[in-house]
Protein backbone atom coordinates (compact mmCIF):
# COMPACT_ATOMS: atom_id res chain seq x y z
CA UNK A 1 0.00 0.00 0.00
CA UNK A 2 1.59 3.27 -1.12
CA UNK A 3 1.15 6.60 0.60
CA UNK A 4 2.39 9.86 -0.91
CA UNK A 5 2.01 12.77 1.53
CA UNK A 6 2.00 16.40 0.45
CA UNK A 7 2.84 19.02 3.05
CA UNK A 8 1.16 22.41 3.03
CA UNK A 9 4.41 23.92 1.76
CA UNK A 10 4.57 21.44 -1.11
CA UNK A 11 0.98 22.16 -2.05
CA UNK A 12 1.80 25.90 -2.23
CA UNK A 13 4.81 25.17 -4.44
CA UNK A 14 2.73 23.07 -6.82
CA UNK A 15 -0.01 25.70 -7.04
CA UNK A 16 2.60 28.40 -7.70
CA UNK A 17 4.18 26.28 -10.43
CA UNK A 18 0.89 26.05 -12.35
CA UNK A 19 0.14 29.74 -11.84
CA UNK A 20 -2.60 29.86 -9.19
CA UNK A 21 -2.53 30.91 -5.56
CA UNK A 22 -5.06 28.45 -4.14
CA UNK A 23 -7.00 25.29 -4.91
CA UNK A 24 -10.17 27.40 -5.23
CA UNK A 25 -8.48 29.41 -8.00
CA UNK A 26 -7.60 26.15 -9.76
CA UNK A 27 -11.26 25.09 -9.99
CA UNK A 28 -12.64 28.56 -10.70
CA UNK A 29 -13.64 27.51 -14.23
CA UNK A 30 -16.06 24.90 -12.82
CA UNK A 31 -19.55 26.44 -12.30
CA UNK A 32 -20.43 26.69 -8.63
CA UNK A 33 -23.68 24.73 -9.07
CA UNK A 34 -21.63 21.75 -10.22
CA UNK A 35 -19.37 21.72 -7.16
CA UNK A 36 -20.06 19.57 -4.12
CA UNK A 37 -19.88 22.51 -1.64
CA UNK A 38 -19.59 20.21 1.36
CA UNK A 39 -17.12 17.80 2.82
CA UNK A 40 -17.09 14.20 1.70
CA UNK A 41 -18.76 11.69 3.99
CA UNK A 42 -15.58 9.91 5.00
CA UNK A 43 -14.85 8.09 8.25
CA UNK A 44 -12.41 9.47 10.78
CA UNK A 45 -8.70 8.74 10.15
CA UNK A 46 -7.46 5.26 11.06
CA UNK A 47 -4.12 3.97 12.16
CA UNK A 48 -2.18 2.28 9.37
CA UNK A 49 -2.71 -1.23 10.71
CA UNK A 50 -6.43 -0.56 11.19
CA UNK A 51 -6.73 0.75 7.63
CA UNK A 52 -5.01 -2.34 6.20
CA UNK A 53 -7.33 -4.63 8.16
CA UNK A 54 -10.38 -2.78 6.90
CA UNK A 55 -9.21 -2.97 3.26
CA UNK A 56 -8.47 -6.70 3.51
CA UNK A 57 -11.87 -7.26 5.12
CA UNK A 58 -13.61 -5.45 2.25
CA UNK A 59 -11.54 -7.33 -0.34
CA UNK A 60 -12.48 -10.61 1.34
CA UNK A 61 -16.10 -10.06 0.38
CA UNK A 62 -15.18 -10.44 -3.30
CA UNK A 63 -15.50 -13.76 -5.08
CA UNK A 64 -12.11 -15.31 -5.89
CA UNK A 65 -12.26 -15.50 -9.68
CA UNK A 66 -9.34 -17.94 -9.86
CA UNK A 67 -11.43 -20.44 -7.88
CA UNK A 68 -14.67 -19.73 -9.74
CA UNK A 69 -16.14 -20.78 -13.06
CA UNK A 70 -18.12 -18.31 -15.12
CA UNK A 71 -21.48 -19.11 -16.67
CA UNK A 72 -21.53 -15.59 -18.07
CA UNK A 73 -19.99 -14.86 -21.47
CA UNK A 74 -21.57 -12.21 -23.70
CA UNK A 75 -18.31 -11.30 -25.40
CA UNK A 76 -15.90 -12.14 -22.55
CA UNK A 77 -15.19 -15.85 -22.16
CA UNK A 78 -13.38 -17.86 -19.51
CA UNK A 79 -11.19 -20.38 -21.30
CA UNK A 80 -8.24 -22.43 -20.10
CA UNK A 81 -4.91 -20.65 -20.65
CA UNK A 82 -2.00 -23.13 -20.75
CA UNK A 83 0.76 -22.64 -18.17
CA UNK A 84 3.34 -22.91 -20.96
CA UNK A 85 1.90 -19.76 -22.52
CA UNK A 86 2.00 -17.88 -19.22
CA UNK A 87 5.64 -18.88 -18.67
CA UNK A 88 6.72 -17.79 -22.15
CA UNK A 89 4.94 -14.43 -21.84
CA UNK A 90 7.16 -13.57 -18.87
CA UNK A 91 10.21 -13.28 -21.15
CA UNK A 92 11.33 -9.65 -21.22
CA UNK A 93 11.61 -9.46 -25.02
CA UNK A 94 7.89 -10.22 -25.22
CA UNK A 95 6.40 -8.02 -22.55
CA UNK A 96 8.55 -4.96 -23.34
CA UNK A 97 7.77 -4.98 -27.09
CA UNK A 98 5.09 -2.47 -28.05
CA UNK A 99 4.57 -0.86 -31.42
CA UNK A 100 6.81 -0.93 -34.54
CA UNK A 101 7.50 2.77 -35.08
CA UNK A 102 10.73 1.71 -36.83
CA UNK A 103 9.61 -1.50 -38.55
CA UNK A 104 13.00 -2.58 -39.85
CA UNK A 105 14.31 -2.60 -36.26
CA UNK A 106 11.24 -4.42 -34.88
CA UNK A 107 11.68 -7.85 -36.45
CA UNK A 108 10.26 -9.71 -33.45
CA UNK A 109 7.16 -7.52 -33.27
CA UNK A 110 6.60 -7.79 -37.02
CA UNK A 111 7.05 -11.56 -36.91
CA UNK A 112 4.44 -11.96 -34.17
CA UNK A 113 2.03 -9.75 -36.14
CA UNK A 114 2.68 -11.75 -39.30
CA UNK A 115 2.09 -15.05 -37.53
CA UNK A 116 -1.22 -14.01 -35.97
CA UNK A 117 -2.34 -12.56 -39.31
CA UNK A 118 -1.64 -15.98 -40.83
CA UNK A 119 -3.52 -17.87 -38.11
CA UNK A 120 -6.55 -15.59 -38.33
CA UNK A 121 -6.56 -15.63 -42.14
CA UNK A 122 -6.64 -19.44 -42.02
CA UNK A 123 -9.41 -19.48 -39.44
CA UNK A 124 -11.61 -16.83 -41.10
CA UNK A 125 -10.72 -17.77 -44.70
CA UNK A 126 -10.24 -14.07 -45.45
CA UNK A 127 -7.45 -12.63 -47.62
CA UNK A 128 -5.97 -9.98 -45.32
CA UNK A 129 -6.06 -9.37 -41.56
CA UNK A 130 -5.24 -6.42 -39.29
CA UNK A 131 -4.21 -8.20 -36.07
CA UNK A 132 -4.24 -5.36 -33.58
CA UNK A 133 -7.40 -3.38 -32.92
CA UNK A 134 -8.58 -2.18 -29.52
CA UNK A 135 -11.27 -4.86 -29.27
CA UNK A 136 -14.05 -6.49 -31.23
CA UNK A 137 -16.41 -3.56 -30.72
CA UNK A 138 -14.00 -0.93 -32.07
CA UNK A 139 -13.11 -3.26 -34.96
CA UNK A 140 -16.82 -3.40 -35.80
CA UNK A 141 -17.01 0.40 -35.69
CA UNK A 142 -14.02 0.62 -38.04
CA UNK A 143 -15.65 -1.93 -40.37
CA UNK A 144 -18.77 0.26 -40.54
CA UNK A 145 -16.66 3.29 -41.49
CA UNK A 146 -14.89 1.18 -44.13
CA UNK A 147 -18.23 0.30 -45.71
CA UNK A 148 -19.21 3.99 -45.95
CA UNK A 149 -15.93 4.85 -47.71
CA UNK A 150 -16.13 1.87 -50.05
CA UNK A 151 -19.77 2.20 -51.17
CA UNK A 152 -20.32 5.98 -50.86
CA UNK A 153 -23.67 5.14 -49.28
CA UNK A 154 -24.91 6.29 -45.88
CA UNK A 155 -27.21 3.61 -44.45
CA UNK A 156 -26.16 0.69 -42.29
CA UNK A 157 -28.39 -2.15 -41.16
CA UNK A 158 -27.50 -3.69 -37.80
CA UNK A 159 -28.86 -6.99 -36.56
CA UNK A 160 -30.73 -6.70 -33.26
CA UNK A 161 -28.87 -9.82 -32.16
CA UNK A 162 -25.49 -8.06 -32.47
CA UNK A 163 -23.85 -7.53 -29.07
CA UNK A 164 -25.45 -4.37 -27.55
CA UNK A 165 -22.01 -2.88 -26.76
CA UNK A 166 -20.95 -3.41 -30.37
CA UNK A 167 -24.15 -1.73 -31.59
CA UNK A 168 -23.49 1.28 -29.36
CA UNK A 169 -19.90 1.50 -30.60
CA UNK A 170 -21.00 1.51 -34.24
CA UNK A 171 -23.45 4.32 -33.52
CA UNK A 172 -20.68 6.31 -31.81
CA UNK A 173 -18.22 5.79 -34.67
CA UNK A 174 -20.71 6.71 -37.39
CA UNK A 175 -22.43 9.63 -35.59
CA UNK A 176 -20.17 12.36 -37.10
CA UNK A 177 -21.07 11.06 -40.56
CA UNK A 178 -24.80 11.38 -39.86
CA UNK A 179 -25.23 7.77 -40.91
CA UNK A 180 -28.74 6.34 -40.88
CA UNK A 181 -28.79 3.22 -38.71
CA UNK A 182 -31.53 0.71 -39.49
CA UNK A 183 -32.48 -1.99 -36.98
CA UNK A 184 -32.68 -5.49 -38.44
CA UNK A 185 -35.06 -7.55 -36.26
CA UNK A 186 -34.62 -11.21 -35.45
CA UNK A 187 -37.09 -14.05 -35.76
CA UNK A 188 -36.80 -16.84 -33.18
CA UNK A 189 -33.31 -15.68 -32.21
CA UNK A 190 -31.88 -15.37 -35.74
CA UNK A 191 -31.88 -12.61 -38.37
CA UNK A 192 -35.32 -12.27 -39.94
CA UNK A 193 -34.54 -12.96 -43.61
CA UNK A 194 -37.95 -11.76 -44.79
CA UNK A 195 -37.51 -8.41 -43.04
CA UNK A 196 -33.99 -8.12 -44.45
CA UNK A 197 -35.19 -8.76 -47.99
CA UNK A 198 -37.99 -6.21 -47.63
CA UNK A 199 -35.84 -3.47 -46.07
CA UNK A 200 -32.53 -3.60 -47.93
CA UNK A 201 -32.12 -1.24 -50.87
CA UNK A 202 -29.42 0.41 -52.96
CA UNK A 203 -28.77 3.07 -50.29
CA UNK A 204 -27.55 0.52 -47.73
CA UNK A 205 -23.76 0.43 -47.41
CA UNK A 206 -23.53 -2.64 -45.21
CA UNK A 207 -25.40 -5.14 -43.10
CA UNK A 208 -23.76 -6.04 -39.78
CA UNK A 209 -24.45 -9.53 -38.45
CA UNK A 210 -22.82 -11.40 -35.56
CA UNK A 211 -22.22 -15.14 -35.81
CA UNK A 212 -22.62 -16.81 -33.37
CA UNK A 213 -24.88 -13.95 -32.35
CA UNK A 214 -25.38 -12.38 -28.92
CA UNK A 215 -27.84 -15.15 -28.02
CA UNK A 216 -25.32 -17.80 -29.11
CA UNK A 217 -27.40 -18.54 -32.23
CA UNK A 218 -25.76 -19.74 -35.43
CA UNK A 219 -26.97 -17.45 -38.23
CA UNK A 220 -27.81 -18.46 -41.80
CA UNK A 221 -24.91 -16.37 -43.08
CA UNK A 222 -24.89 -17.71 -46.65
CA UNK A 223 -28.55 -16.74 -47.11
CA UNK A 224 -27.93 -13.32 -45.56
CA UNK A 225 -24.91 -12.82 -47.83
CA UNK A 226 -26.98 -13.50 -50.96
CA UNK A 227 -29.59 -10.92 -49.99
CA UNK A 228 -26.98 -8.32 -49.01
CA UNK A 229 -24.95 -8.64 -52.20
CA UNK A 230 -28.06 -8.56 -54.39
CA UNK A 231 -28.49 -4.94 -53.25
CA UNK A 232 -24.81 -4.10 -53.83
CA UNK A 233 -24.12 -3.78 -50.10
CA UNK A 234 -21.28 -5.27 -48.04
CA UNK A 235 -21.69 -8.01 -45.46
CA UNK A 236 -19.90 -7.34 -42.16
CA UNK A 237 -19.62 -10.62 -40.26
CA UNK A 238 -18.80 -10.03 -36.56
CA UNK A 239 -17.07 -12.71 -34.47
CA UNK A 240 -17.26 -12.05 -30.73
CA UNK A 241 -16.27 -15.63 -29.81
CA UNK A 242 -13.32 -16.69 -31.99
CA UNK A 243 -13.26 -20.15 -30.44
CA UNK A 244 -16.28 -20.90 -32.63
CA UNK A 245 -14.03 -20.82 -35.71
CA UNK A 246 -12.83 -24.29 -34.74
CA UNK A 247 -16.13 -25.91 -35.75
CA UNK A 248 -18.26 -23.39 -37.66
CA UNK A 249 -17.86 -22.67 -41.35
CA UNK A 250 -15.52 -19.72 -41.89
CA UNK A 251 -17.03 -16.33 -42.78
CA UNK A 252 -14.89 -16.13 -45.92
CA UNK A 253 -16.61 -19.28 -47.19
CA UNK A 254 -20.04 -17.82 -46.45
CA UNK A 255 -19.65 -14.61 -48.45
CA UNK A 256 -18.50 -12.12 -45.80
CA UNK A 257 -16.70 -9.01 -47.10
CA UNK A 258 -15.36 -7.63 -43.81
CA UNK A 259 -14.83 -9.61 -40.59
CA UNK A 260 -14.28 -7.70 -37.35
CA UNK A 261 -13.50 -10.02 -34.46
CA UNK A 262 -12.36 -10.46 -30.89
CA UNK A 263 -9.50 -12.86 -30.09
CA UNK A 264 -9.78 -12.71 -26.28
CA UNK A 265 -10.73 -16.40 -26.28
CA UNK A 266 -7.41 -17.27 -27.91
CA UNK A 267 -5.14 -17.36 -24.89
CA UNK A 268 -6.18 -14.26 -22.93
CA UNK A 269 -7.45 -14.41 -19.37
CA UNK A 270 -10.30 -12.20 -18.18
CA UNK A 271 -8.71 -9.20 -16.48
CA UNK A 272 -11.14 -6.60 -15.11
CA UNK A 273 -12.54 -5.82 -18.55
CA UNK A 274 -9.40 -6.06 -20.65
CA UNK A 275 -7.13 -5.74 -22.44
CA UNK A 276 -8.79 -7.34 -25.42
CA UNK A 277 -7.39 -8.39 -28.78
CA UNK A 278 -9.48 -7.10 -31.66
CA UNK A 279 -8.79 -7.87 -35.31
CA UNK A 280 -10.23 -6.90 -38.67
CA UNK A 281 -10.17 -9.12 -41.77
CA UNK A 282 -11.29 -8.33 -45.30
CA UNK A 283 -11.20 -9.39 -48.91
CA UNK A 284 -8.07 -8.41 -50.82
CA UNK A 285 -9.81 -5.85 -53.02
CA UNK A 286 -10.78 -3.87 -49.89
CA UNK A 287 -7.20 -3.78 -48.60
CA UNK A 288 -6.57 -0.06 -49.03
CA UNK A 289 -9.41 0.92 -46.73
CA UNK A 290 -8.30 -1.23 -43.78
CA UNK A 291 -7.53 0.90 -40.70
CA UNK A 292 -4.21 -0.34 -39.44
CA UNK A 293 -1.01 -2.15 -40.16
CA UNK A 294 -0.20 -5.34 -42.05
CA UNK A 295 3.16 -7.09 -41.68
CA UNK A 296 4.64 -8.91 -44.65
CA UNK A 297 7.39 -11.46 -45.24
CA UNK A 298 10.26 -11.10 -47.71
CA UNK A 299 14.03 -11.63 -47.96
CA UNK A 300 16.88 -9.16 -47.59
CA UNK A 301 19.71 -8.63 -50.08
CA UNK A 302 21.50 -11.62 -48.59
CA UNK A 303 18.50 -13.88 -49.07
CA UNK A 304 17.61 -14.10 -45.37
CA UNK A 305 13.99 -14.21 -44.22
CA UNK A 306 12.86 -10.82 -42.89
CA UNK A 307 9.61 -9.06 -42.05
CA UNK A 308 8.43 -5.67 -43.30
CA UNK A 309 5.54 -3.31 -42.74
CA UNK A 310 3.48 -3.83 -45.88
CA UNK A 311 0.62 -1.47 -45.08
CA UNK A 312 0.54 1.55 -42.74
CA UNK A 313 -2.67 3.58 -42.85
CA UNK A 314 -2.90 4.96 -39.30
CA UNK A 315 -2.60 8.66 -38.58
CA UNK A 316 0.50 8.27 -36.39
CA UNK A 317 2.27 6.63 -39.34
CA UNK A 318 2.48 10.16 -40.82
CA UNK A 319 -0.64 9.58 -42.86
CA UNK A 320 -2.31 12.63 -41.30
CA UNK A 321 -5.53 13.52 -43.12
CA UNK A 322 -5.07 10.55 -45.48
CA UNK A 323 -5.31 8.07 -42.60
CA UNK A 324 -8.17 5.59 -42.57
CA UNK A 325 -8.23 5.66 -38.74
CA UNK A 326 -6.71 7.38 -35.72
CA UNK A 327 -6.51 4.12 -33.81
CA UNK A 328 -3.05 4.23 -32.27
CA UNK A 329 -1.96 1.16 -30.40
CA UNK A 330 -0.39 -2.23 -30.93
CA UNK A 331 -1.45 -5.05 -28.63
CA UNK A 332 1.98 -6.64 -28.87
CA UNK A 333 1.79 -8.88 -25.81
CA UNK A 334 -1.76 -9.97 -26.61
CA UNK A 335 -0.69 -10.89 -30.14
CA UNK A 336 2.16 -13.00 -28.76
CA UNK A 337 -0.24 -14.66 -26.29
CA UNK A 338 -2.65 -15.67 -29.06
CA UNK A 339 0.26 -16.88 -31.21
CA UNK A 340 1.56 -19.12 -28.43
CA UNK A 341 -1.94 -20.40 -27.62
CA UNK A 342 -2.74 -21.33 -31.22
CA UNK A 343 0.72 -22.83 -31.73
CA UNK A 344 0.32 -25.03 -28.65
CA UNK A 345 -3.10 -26.30 -29.70
CA UNK A 346 -2.46 -26.74 -33.41
CA UNK A 347 -5.24 -27.37 -35.92
CA UNK A 348 -6.50 -30.59 -34.34
CA UNK A 349 -6.28 -29.31 -30.76
CA UNK A 350 -8.13 -26.10 -31.61
CA UNK A 351 -10.91 -28.09 -33.25
CA UNK A 352 -11.20 -30.38 -30.22
CA UNK A 353 -11.41 -27.50 -27.73
CA UNK A 354 -13.97 -25.71 -29.90
CA UNK A 355 -16.05 -28.88 -30.23
CA UNK A 356 -15.89 -29.47 -26.48
CA UNK A 357 -17.37 -25.99 -25.94
CA UNK A 358 -20.47 -26.66 -27.97
CA UNK A 359 -20.94 -30.21 -26.62
CA UNK A 360 -20.73 -28.99 -23.02
CA UNK A 361 -23.19 -26.18 -23.70
CA UNK A 362 -25.77 -28.51 -25.25
CA UNK A 363 -25.29 -31.00 -22.42
CA UNK A 364 -26.06 -28.36 -19.78
CA UNK A 365 -29.02 -26.96 -21.71
CA UNK A 366 -30.60 -30.43 -21.86
CA UNK A 367 -30.07 -30.98 -18.12
CA UNK A 368 -31.62 -27.63 -17.19
CA UNK A 369 -34.68 -28.17 -19.39
CA UNK A 370 -35.13 -31.67 -17.95
CA UNK A 371 -35.10 -30.18 -14.44
CA UNK A 372 -38.44 -28.52 -15.15
CA UNK A 373 -37.20 -25.18 -13.80
CA UNK A 374 -36.22 -23.79 -17.21
CA UNK A 375 -37.72 -23.54 -20.66
CA UNK A 376 -36.38 -22.55 -24.06
CA UNK A 377 -36.93 -19.05 -25.39
CA UNK A 378 -36.07 -19.62 -29.06
CA UNK A 379 -35.75 -22.74 -31.16
CA UNK A 380 -32.38 -22.13 -32.77
CA UNK A 381 -29.02 -23.84 -33.29
CA UNK A 382 -26.38 -22.41 -30.94
CA UNK A 383 -22.66 -22.66 -30.25
CA UNK A 384 -21.59 -22.30 -26.58
CA UNK A 385 -24.22 -19.82 -25.36
CA UNK A 386 -27.97 -20.25 -25.05
CA UNK A 387 -31.03 -18.51 -23.65
CA UNK A 388 -33.32 -20.12 -21.07
CA UNK A 389 -36.29 -18.70 -19.19
CA UNK A 390 -36.15 -19.46 -15.49
CA UNK A 391 -39.29 -20.46 -13.61
CA UNK A 392 -37.36 -19.74 -10.42
CA UNK A 393 -36.64 -16.33 -8.98
CA UNK A 394 -33.53 -14.98 -10.75
CA UNK A 395 -32.06 -13.75 -7.47
CA UNK A 396 -32.33 -17.27 -6.01
CA UNK A 397 -30.60 -18.74 -9.07
CA UNK A 398 -27.73 -16.27 -8.75
CA UNK A 399 -27.37 -16.78 -5.01
CA UNK A 400 -27.21 -20.59 -5.28
CA UNK A 401 -24.59 -20.44 -8.02
CA UNK A 402 -22.40 -17.88 -6.25
CA UNK A 403 -22.47 -19.84 -3.00
CA UNK A 404 -21.14 -22.86 -4.89
CA UNK A 405 -18.34 -21.12 -6.78
CA UNK A 406 -20.10 -20.41 -10.08
CA UNK A 407 -20.45 -16.92 -11.57
CA UNK A 408 -24.12 -16.63 -12.67
CA UNK A 409 -25.27 -16.23 -16.27
CA UNK A 410 -26.29 -12.86 -17.72
CA UNK A 411 -29.77 -11.54 -17.05
CA UNK A 412 -30.74 -10.61 -20.60
CA UNK A 413 -33.26 -7.93 -19.60
CA UNK A 414 -30.30 -5.65 -18.87
CA UNK A 415 -30.09 -5.13 -22.64
CA UNK A 416 -33.43 -6.27 -24.08
CA UNK A 417 -36.53 -4.72 -22.50
CA UNK A 418 -39.33 -6.61 -24.27
CA UNK A 419 -41.60 -8.75 -22.09
CA UNK A 420 -40.38 -11.90 -23.82
CA UNK A 421 -36.99 -11.46 -22.11
CA UNK A 422 -38.29 -11.32 -18.54
CA UNK A 423 -36.60 -13.92 -16.32
CA UNK A 424 -34.38 -14.96 -19.23
CA UNK A 425 -30.73 -15.89 -18.67
CA UNK A 426 -27.88 -16.16 -21.18
CA UNK A 427 -25.70 -19.12 -20.21
CA UNK A 428 -22.13 -19.49 -21.53
CA UNK A 429 -20.32 -22.83 -21.26
CA UNK A 430 -16.68 -23.40 -22.21
CA UNK A 431 -14.17 -26.23 -21.87
CA UNK A 432 -13.34 -25.22 -18.27
CA UNK A 433 -16.50 -27.02 -17.09
CA UNK A 434 -16.14 -30.74 -16.39
CA UNK A 435 -19.09 -33.10 -16.62
CA UNK A 436 -19.16 -33.11 -12.81
CA UNK A 437 -19.40 -29.29 -12.82
CA UNK A 438 -22.31 -29.33 -15.23
CA UNK A 439 -24.11 -32.05 -13.27
CA UNK A 440 -23.63 -30.06 -10.08
CA UNK A 441 -25.06 -26.89 -11.69
CA UNK A 442 -28.09 -28.84 -12.88
CA UNK A 443 -28.60 -30.36 -9.43
CA UNK A 444 -28.37 -26.93 -7.76
CA UNK A 445 -30.92 -25.45 -10.14
CA UNK A 446 -33.31 -28.41 -9.89
CA UNK A 447 -34.45 -27.37 -6.42
CA UNK A 448 -38.22 -27.41 -5.97
CA UNK A 449 -38.95 -30.00 -8.67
Amino acid sequence: MRYIPNTEEQKKEMLKEIGVSSFEDLIQCIPSQLRLNRKLHLPEPLAENELKEMIYRIAGENMDFSLSKALVGAGAYQHHVPEAEKALLQREEFYTAYTPYQPELSQGTLQSMFELQTYLARLTKMDVVIPSMYDGASATGEAALMSLRLTHRNKIMISSSLHPHYRDTVRTYTAPHETEILDLPHDNGLVDLHKLKAAIDEEVAAVIVQNPNFFGGIEKVADISELVHSAGALLIHVIAESMSLGVLQAPGELGADIVPGEAQSLGLDLNFGGPYNGYLAARKQLLRQLPGRIAGETVDKEGQRVFVMTLRTREQDIRREKATSNICTNHGLNIVASNIYLSLLGTEGFHKVSLLNTKAAHYLENLLIQSGNFETVFQYPFYNEFLLRSKMNISDVKEMLIENGFIPPLEISRFYRDKIYENVLLFAVTEIFSREDLDKIADLLSVGC
